[in-house]
């Protein structure tokens, strides 16, 4: 027992203490010692929303994984604005006594927290009200809690905006075991547009005004709060518009969609033609894939549908030289024919699309059904008519009869980009690429479900009362349920009210919606101009990859690059790239290779093609922020060494060729004023909203503010008492945990 005695004491004293904070959606400061003592094994919010009202319930479990208790209190910011009601709170079990805390006393909290633990990223939560609750975890024990509360949410440009403040768990001294976020969402006037800014979600629509959205991650630090917008659909449709301003420049984020269950009665009926490249490339997975998803697709065609199908090599197979109705017998009929599809031959892709154009004009006209042919080939065009100019030509001229949209899969590294870009562009399609190792079967299922119901076609928008330029997608895609229309530009209003008309063909039938806004109610939304940004920065790639490099191109995407935090090819120096997805280093290396680039085939034009796709058709303004930037209001800062810059003061930088460092910085941005950390001056400044926002992102900063540059600095007086103040909390530790282990000691050893 003695033996044992020491052997745990030893190991008590070995342990390596670290001090930090740890924070679930709202902050544990323990009163003996540092935060980070603290764990968080799961955090799972349950959101009820029904209209304007919503009912946010929050489960979390604590633990302390070290052999002394820890008693310290838990705070909750509330954002400005938010009107929440019916606060309440247990502790395994137990109803526990709040205390409300409005913007005043908060802030001499977070002041004070804030120069005690050196860190300035609590200015974010300054002005705001807030909850506390005293929590006592005993040691190697954990502590369930539950919040609930009520809110009434608030309106932003037609859409209703619920936002959960998630951010605090960036300052939890290990990544949480498990987050998850459910809302059961309905509004009696349907739902229209659900679109959430800052994660992306998985939506469940649930019969008439009704949804399921969900996210969830597990071992992570989110670091941004959960933000969702919906709204309630009128006469079946709904919209909604968000602006934000960057650098006085005003953007727009537009919505329109429709409530499926409200609108699908009116859904219009399709004639369809499969065009299916069956030459011998396609031979063993491609063309196994592409008959099973053909499969799928006409099991899931409408009674009202009609459609054909070929199948191409350097000959044609035609299941029906006219359209068919899709009834069981016919599809039934088509099912053997995609069958007995085979791979061989060579590839004409002129002759193919021409006689499915021609399927479709021949046909017996339905003005109020939508045309549409889906073409799929894996090569380039070795049969027939080559050359690319006069394929697109004589496509063209068929289809100016015809006028079927053209839908695009470009399979594998050997297809011809330029050429299944402007077959689809030309004649109002989408092109897909799909690449070695993807399912060709999901996708082409995938594109189905989205097509698979027409609502909307010949798309206007019109924009009254604001002048509006660059909008993105620069051509307006056909309405299908389940869809919506999302456009990004940039804008200057004559006055504060602003209308919007939508203008479409439900078959023959002209369909013109209105939507009234005012400007002063649409919130400035500082990801709305990120986000138009990441589609320019798309498009301009997309021209880069295909014309290859102009002056005025590369300029303007660094220009937005440094403006907006975004990653590019020509900013990679001061914008660091992510670890994977659009705007990852593997993509960003793409550009390096022009002479690849530049090719119509190819792995590296497809992939860079994918990747400039990601970013026009972005819905999250976070697909190609850099990985060392935050964004904050309308501000970007990024992170060099310990030094944060304003990447406003990086706007005119050119061309580049050395990574930032900071003595580049003070050789390279003059400074007019040096303010040190946590004094008279900092804390003056930490008042103004506007110099908050860049000081809450580190102790160390460069930042223009009313046309003075400041330089923050972490003084040695400031690097001293952190110092003492760690000193003095392991001292504390020390003490506490020898107390500790002199009264187990005197226990097991009598």
């Amino acid at each position: 027992m003695r033996k044992l005695g020491l052997a745990f004491l030893i190991s008590l004293i070995c342990l390596n203490f670290t001090f930090g904070a740890a924070l679930a959606d709202g902050m544990i400061m323990p009163e003996l010692m540092s935060p980070d003592y603290l764990g968080v094994r799961y955090h799972h919010v349950d959101v009820q929303i029904r209209d304007f009202h919503a009912i946010t319930r929050v489960e979390q479990v604590f633990y302390n994984p070290h052999p002394i208790p820890v008693s310290g209190r838990y705070f909750f910011p509330i954002p400005p604005g938010a009107a929440l009601t019916d606060f309440s709170a247990t502790i395994s079990g137990q109803d526990q006594d709040i205390t409300w805390q409005d913007a005043a006393t908060t802030n001499a909290q977070i002041f004070e927290v804030m120069l005690q633990r050196n860190d300035p990223s609590l200015l974010q939560y300054v002005d705001w009200e807030s909850i506390s609750i005293d929590i006592d975890i005993p040691a190697f024990g954990e502590k369930e809690m539950t919040l609930e509360y009520e809110e009434l949410l608030q309106p932003s440009g037609g859409l209703i905006h619920y936002r959960y403040v998630l951010s605090t768990e960036r300052y939890a001294s290990q990544p949480v075991e498990s987050v998850k976020l459910e809302i059961d969402l309905f509004s009696s006037n349907g739902l229209a547009t659900i679109y959430s800014s800052t994660h992306d979600v998985a939506i469940e629509r649930d019969g008439e005004g009704g949804a399921r959205i969900a996210w969830e991650e597990a071992y992570v630090n989110p670091n941004q709060d959960f933000e969702l917008f919906y709204a309630p659909a009128q006469g079946g449709v709904g919209s909604g518009l968000l602006t934000g301003t960057r650098q006085e420049q005003d953007h727009f984020l537009f919505f329109f969609s429709p409530d499926d269950a409200l609108v699908e009665p009116e859904v219009l009926p399709k004639d369809i033609v499969f065009v299916i490249d069956r030459s011998g490339s396609m031979d063993g997975e491609k063309i196994t894939q592409a008959k099973e998803a053909m499969r799928y697709i006409l099991d899931q065609l409408n009674p009202q549908d009609r459609f054909s199908i070929i199948g191409f090599d350097d000959d044609l197979s035609v299941w029906a030289s006219a359209l068919l109705p899709a009834s069981s017998e016919y599809r039934d009929s088509a099912l053997r024919f995609v069958n007995e599809l085979w791979a061989s031959g060579y590839t004409n892709i002129e002759m193919a699309l021409r006689t499915g154009l021609q399927i479709l004009g021949a046909s017996e006209s339905r003005p109020e059904a939508t045309r549409l042919v889906v073409f799929l080939t894996d090569g380039l065009p070795t049969e027939g008519v080559i050359d690319t100019a006069e394929i697109l030509r004589l496509t063209r001229s068929v289809n100016e009869g015809v006028d079927a949209s053209l839908n695009v899969f470009g399979v594998g590294y050997d297809v011809n980009t330029h050429l299944l870009d402007n077959l689809a562009a030309q004649n109002g399609g989408a092109v897909i690429y799909v690449q070695p190792g993807e399912s060709l079967e999901v996708s082409l299922a995938g594109f189905y479900d989205q097509i698979a119901e027409p609502l909307l076609t010949d798309l206007e928008v019109v924009f009254e009362g604001m002048e509006v330029v660059d909008i993105l997608p620069e051509s307006l895609p056909d309405l299908f349920a389940g869809s919506t229309l999302s456009l990004a530009g940039r804008f200057s209003a004559h006055s504060p009210l602003v209308s919007v008309r939508v203008i479409g063909m439900a078959g023959d039938e002209r369909r013109e919606y209105v939507y009234d806004y005012d400007l002063s109610q649409t919130g400035d939304q500082g990801f709305v101009p990120r986000l138009w940004a990441t589609r320019r920065i798309g498009a301009l790639l997309d021209r880069v990859r295909v014309e290859g490099e102009r002056p005025e191109w590369v300029s303007e995407i660094e220009e937005l690059g440094y403006m907006y935090g975004i990653v590019t090819p020509y900013t990679t120096l001061v914008i660091s790239p992510q670890a994977d997805g659009a705007a990852s280093v593997q993509n960003m290396d793409l550009y390096g290779d022009k002479t690849a680039l530049n090719q119509a085939s190819g792995q590296i034009t497809v992939q860079a093609r994918i990747q400039n796709q990601m970013y026009q058709q972005t819905q999250q303004a976070f697909t190609a922020t850099g990985a060392n930037v935050a964004n904050i209001g309308q501000y970007s800062i990024a992170q060099f060494s310990e030094q944060n810059v304003d990447l406003g003061l990086l706007q005119e930088q050119k061309g580049l060729d050395q990574p930032i460092t900071e003595a580049w910085i003070e050789d390279n941005i003059p400074v007019d004023r040096y303010v040190d950390f946590g004094s008279e001056a900092y804390l003056e400044l930490a008042q103004d909203p506007e110099a908050r926002a860049f000081l809450q992102s580190g102790m160390e900063v460069v930042f223009e503010f009313d046309g003075v540059v400041i330089s923050v600095l972490a003084s040695p007086a400031t690097q001293t008492t952190t110092t003492m103040e760690g000193s003095a909390q392991a001292q504390n530790l020390v003490a506490t945990l020898f107390q500790w282990i002199s009264d187990f000691l005197r226990t097991i050893l009598r």
